[in-house]
């Protein structure tokens, strides 16, 4: 019965998913004993994004779109902040500001319903400029659970993609506290992130239910089983967490997340939480060619991990790598200028790949 339930569920998962823009993002916290929180992710998607880092210094204007081409919120940045872009546009798809508040962006296919717009446009946000509002406005989660009730959340085209973006955000910052915010039946469902997890569609809450399905599996190998005289043993390791399950959907990846996050071996600095954490994402990053969708023109779209990013929300870094250069980059948003009058961008996505050259340190054993 629970196999077919979940079968059921993965059923209803893969109908959400739209036809040419597929995208398998997950996200993953880790919490060091020295208190110190880093939040690593993936962003997968079928469409280049182009991305590269933007550094965002104090003071910047922004203006938001709503709907029929006019102008909906406006507001200067308080914060200086630094994230991954898309589309060499002002569209923040991730990042950390100089308070330590992370946000993130995550498609929500077939559940994402926006509030209507309201008369009063100046409280209009569209959610491609979600991220931006907040990283500039918000300090902590007790700030951006505030600012997101002085807003009016409005699904507006996003022309790149000629569609209204499917969005909900999960939001971490500097002591673990974590925040799920999701648009829907159009209102905006604010929730607590007690796990440290974040994937897809279906709704947050559906996939912390989901785990109830999972909760016989543990870390602890599991001791052998006797059946009359013939004893049954465990083949190899990793018995503890057998049937945990292995495939892309957001359900699965949610749970492999929030289970291999749980049982990893607790880290001491941040710098071990900032490794810790992408061997934790290693465990769900996709390779080209494994996840595709072909739509009815013939045309075929590879989901894959065209980056990953670890922030540091102690020290407010990037630490950052591509699909094609999987090298470890790390930009420092506090070296930055903060009260400078340019937004700066760099490089991240198109880059080679770079393999250092280890033969000149051979020496005699």
């Amino acid at each position: 019965m629970r196999n077919f339930k979940y079968l059921l569920f993965i059923l209803v998962c893969m109908a959400c998913v739209m036809p040419t823009k597929v995208s398998a993002c997950t996200g993953i916290q880790v919490q060091a004993t020295d208190g110190s929180v880093v939040f690593a992710r993936t962003m997968e998607f079928g469409t280049p994004l182009k991305s590269n880092i933007l550094f965002v210094p104090r003071a910047q204007n922004w203006v938001s779109q709503a709907p029929n081409n006019s102008d909906g919120m406006t507001w200067q940045n308080q914060y200086a902040f630094l994230g991954v872009n898309a589309f060499n546009k002002k569209f923040f798809i991730d990042g950390v500001n100089e308070k330590g508040l992370y946000i993130g962006c995550f498609w929500f296919p077939g559940n994402a319903k926006y509030q209507e717009g309201s008369e009063n446009a100046a409280n209009i946000v569209t959610p491609q400029m979600l991220a931006t509002l907040v990283l500039g406005s918000c300090a902590t989660v007790e700030d951006v659970q505030k600012k997101i009730s002085e807003i009016t959340l409005v699904g507006v085209e996003f022309k790149e993609l000629n569609m209204v973006l499917p969005l909900h955000w999960v939001v971490m910052d500097s002591t673990g506290k974590g925040l799920a915010i999701e648009p829907i039946g159009g209102n905006v469902v604010v929730k607590e992130n007690p796990v440290g997890v974040f994937t897809n569609s279906p709704t947050f809450s559906w996939h912390l239910q989901n785990l109830s399905n999972y909760i016989n599996l543990t870390p602890s190998n599991s001791q052998p089983l006797k059946i009359d005289e013939f004893i049954i043993n465990g083949i190899g390791q990793g018995t503890g967490l057998l049937g945990i399950p292995g495939d892309l959907t957001p359900p699965s990846r949610f749970v492999r997340a929030a289970l291999y996050r749980n049982a990893a071996e607790k880290v001491d600095t941040t710098d071990s939480a900032i490794n810790q954490a992408f061997l934790l994402i290693n465990n769900i990053s996709i390779v080209k060619g494994i996840a595709r969708e072909t739509s009815s023109n013939g045309k075929t779209s590879y989901d894959h991990t065209q980056w990953t990013a670890v922030y540091d929300l102690k020290r407010h870094r990037c630490y950052f790598r591509s699909y094609n250069n999987q090298d470890i980059n790390m930009v420092q948003l506090d070296k930055l200028p903060l009260d400078g009058d340019q937004v700066l961008s760099i490089p991240l996505w198109d880059t080679k790949p770079d393999f250092n050259d280890a033969t000149g340190k051979a020496a005699p054993l």
